[in-house]
């Protein structure tokens, strides 16, 4: 398995399809950090997860859950992957923060995957 493609990562995940494709690949270049070759079979499927996960704590997509977020954002940058918040809800950046970050640590604990980077 690879890391996912654009195409890939919009088919699986079409609430993203709204977000600048620029943003997307941004994201998609900081998964190996988190998701690499020894993910096995669930490489691309771990990486997805965690681009969604991004995405939506940068307040992006069309799910309500990036609308909750995005409404606390109170500046973005990309590149380094800041965001900063104006609530502790916000703030809460965890795998666990949202829905695709907890499916995310699920996969990771099925797979028997120890987390090296923490976001």
């Amino acid at each position: 398995m690879a890391q996912p493609s654009l195409n890939g990562f919009l088919a699986r995940f079409p609430e993203f399809g709204c977000v600048d494709h620029g943003l997307i690949i941004s994201v998609m270049a900081e998964a190996p950090l988190y998701v690499d070759s020894s993910w096995g079979e669930a490489e691309e499927l771990g990486a997805m997860l965690y681009v969604a996960h991004s995405l939506t704590l940068q307040g992006q997509g069309d799910i309500a859950a990036a609308q909750s977020f995005k409404s606390s954002v109170t500046s973005i940058t990309s590149g380094s992957h800041k965001v900063t918040y104006t609530d502790s809800r916000g703030a809460m950046v965890g795998f666990e923060s949202t829905s695709y970050g907890q499916r995310f640590e699920a996969l990771r604990r099925a797979n028997g995957i120890s987390m090296v980077s923490v976001l």
